[in-house]
């Protein structure tokens, strides 16, 4: 489950057109957070976006992929592969972000998705 960089710095590209965005490697992916939330994971040069049950619907009606991280300490999270369509899209993006950000702050999240803070996260900023 690694990611290439071309993979990452294309996600940081759009993501960080929409909010600024930080991130740091877990486990053998990446972890993106806005404002210290952990909104988004990379695996396999995949984006995922965290998902509850208000914010579900629309992943599945597209049938996207839930990940199936094998880290027993990730397994009860809930993120879904983000569609393609909708990371070269900044209007879309920013809809899809939000909800993932809102279901980051989710009182059931388990304490293992929460950022370290003493851990260093890299910041991304477009040059604009």
């Amino acid at each position: 489950m690694s990611v290439s960089h071309h993979a990452l710095s294309r996600a940081l590209h759009h993501l960080s057109e929409v909010a600024p965005v930080s991130y740091r490697r877990i486990f053998t992916g990446v972890g993106l957070y806005h404002q210290h939330q952990l909104f988004a994971v990379m695996a396999n040069d995949r984006l995922y976006f965290r998902v509850d049950e208000d914010s579900v619907q629309p992943y599945r009606q597209r049938s996207m992929p839930m990940l199936h991280p094998r880290v027993a300490a990730l397994s009860d999270c809930h993120f879904y592969q983000l569609p393609e369509a909708v990371l070269e899209d900044s209007a879309e993006l920013i809809y899809w972000m939000r909800a993932a950000v809102e279901a980051s702050q989710s009182p059931t999240l388990p304490a293992s998705a929460a950022p370290a803070e003493q851990t260093p996260t890299l910041r991304y900023h477009t040059a604009g």
